[in-house]
C-alpha cells in the first residue's frame, strides 16, 4: 500500500463522510486514524481503524512487500492498551470452549506456524548460524527483544517508563546461570529504522543478535524471553517459551505471561491457543495479494511457505 496516497485519500474520504454516511476510517493510532477517531467522536456514525495483521508478508513492510492480512477495529486498536479494542472485547467475552471448530483450527494453525517458522515478516533465513549459539547445549538461553524507536505499541503499551536496558538488567538478575541475548529488530538491521536501545552499550551486558534470522526458528533455541510489547513475545509462547512482558501487548494480562504492568480491563484467564484464536482468526482478515482474492490463515501460511521455498531455491542455484 502506498501510505502517502492512502493518507491523502483517507483525509479526503473522512472529510466527505462528514456530509454523507459518516463512516470514518484510518490507520490505527497514526494521524489518519486519529483524524477518523476525531470525526467519529464529533459527528457520530461508524468507525474503522486499520492495522497490519500478525502474519503480514513475505518481506518487510518498510520495503513495500504486499500484505496478506489486515485488522479492522470499530472500538480501538489492539496495540493500544490504554483503551478497549475489538480484540480485547473478543478475548474478554468469546466462548472459546463452546467453539470446538475454532479451537481445532487454532491448534492446527499454531502447529503449521511452528513447523514452517511463519512470523510477521518472512524474508529471513530459518537457518541459525553456527557461531550465533556457540555455547554448550545444556546452557539456558534467555532472549531480550529490542524494538524500533517510535514504535506505536511502545507509546500506547502501558510501559511505566521501562526501557530495554531495564529488561536486560532484569534478565541478568533473574537468570544468573543463563546466557543473555539481545535480538535487534529487522527494520533496524535493514537500516530503515533506529533501535529503542543503544546497541554498543548493550553489547557490554549481553550477546547481540544482529543477524537477520527468522524469529520463530530462533525462539526454538530459547527457554525464556523478555519483551516490552513485541509480537515476537507471543510467537515465543507459541513455541513454548516463558514470556515476561514489561508492557501490555495484546497477549498480556490473560494469565499466559509474567506481567510487570497490569490492565484492570483484562479480567479473564485464557490459554495460548484461545488468545491465538481470538487474535489470528477472529480478529484478522486475510487476503492473498498475488491471487488477489480473500483468503484465510491456512492459505496464507501455505502461500508464504511455498514462496519462501521458491526464493530459497533461487538463492541456492544463483
Amino acid at each position: 500500500m502506498n501510505l502517502k496516497k492512502f493518507n491523502i485519500s483517507s483525509y479526503l474520504y473522512n472529510f466527505l463522510q462528514i456530509f454523507y454516511e459518516k463512516s470514518f476510517k484510518g490507520w490505527g493510532r497514526k494521524k489518519t486514524g486519529l483524524f477518523a477517531l476525531w470525526c467519529h467522536k464529533k459527528f457520530g456514525g461508524n468507525l474503522r481503524l486499520l492495522e497490519e495483521g500478525f502474519i503480514r508478508s513475505l518481506g518487510l513492510g518498510v520495503d513495500g512487500s504486499p500484505s496478506f492480512s489486515l485488522v479492522e477495529d470499530d472500538v480501538g486498536i489492539y496495540y493500544d492498551a490504554t483503551a478497549p479494542s475489538k480484540l480485547e472485547n473478543i478475548l474478554n467475552s468469546y466462548d472459546f470452549v463452546a467453539d470446538e471448530k475454532l479451537m481445532d483450527d487454532a491448534r492446527k494453525a499454531i502447529s503449521l506456524i511452528v513447523e514452517h517458522n511463519v512470523s510477521k515478516y518472512n524474508n529471513a533465513s530459518s537457518k541459525i548460524p553456527d557461531q550465533l549459539l556457540r555455547d554448550e547445549h545444556d546452557v539456558a538461553r534467555v532472549l531480550v527483544i529490542a524494538q524500533t524507536a517510535g514504535d506505536a505499541s511502545l507509546k500506547y503499551g502501558m510501559l511505566d517508563d521501562y526501557t530495554t536496558g531495564n529488561m536486560i538488567d532484569a534478565a541478568i538478575e533473574e537468570n544468573p546461570h543463563a546466557k543473555i541475548y539481545l535480538k535487534v529488530h529487522p527494520d533496524v538491521l535493514s537500516g530503515k529504522k533506529k533501535s529503542d536501545i543503544d546497541i554498543d552499550s548493550a553489547r557490554q551486558k549481553c550477546i547481540i543478535i544482529e543477524e537477520n534470522v527468522n524469529p520463530v526458528s530462533l525462539l526454538k533455541h530459547f527457554s525464556k524471553v523478555y519483551t516490552k510489547t513485541s509480537q515476537m513475545g507471543f510467537e515465543a509462547l507459541l513455541v513454548g517459551c516463558e514470556c515476561v512482558c514489561f508492557g501490555m501487548p495484546f497477549y498480556a494480562g490473560w494469565g499466559i505471561t509474567t506481567d510487570k504492568s497490569t490492565c484492570q480491563r483484562r479480567h479473564r484467564k485464557l490459554t495460548v491457543e484461545e488468545v491465538f484464536a481470538g487474535a489470528y482468526i477472529l480478529y484478522t482478515r486475510y487476503y492473498n495479494p498475488y491471487d488477489k482474492c480473500d483468503s484465510d490463515i491456512f492459505d496464507t501460511i501455505k502461500t508464504i511457505t511455498k514462496m519462501r521455498k521458491n526464493l530459497d531455491f533461487k538463492d541456492h542455484i544463483s
